[in-house]
């Protein structure tokens, strides 16, 4: 189960789209690609983060 093991969710993860999947309780977090990238989009993931954390 999602339980034992930690999930890295790694499709495509954008500042739109990270605080729906943290809340996700089977996600235990995200693996940024091209986002990290462009620092705008960078910034609204770490932003999305902050919010749960």
């Amino acid at each position: 189960s999602a339980d034992e093991i930690c999930i890295l969710y790694g499709g495509s993860v954008k500042p739109e789209n990270t605080e729906g999947l943290l809340r996700n309780e089977d996600i235990d977090g995200v693996l940024v690609g091209g986002a990290s990238l462009k620092l705008d989009q960078f910034k609204g993931i770490i932003d999305a983060t902050l919010k749960i954390v």
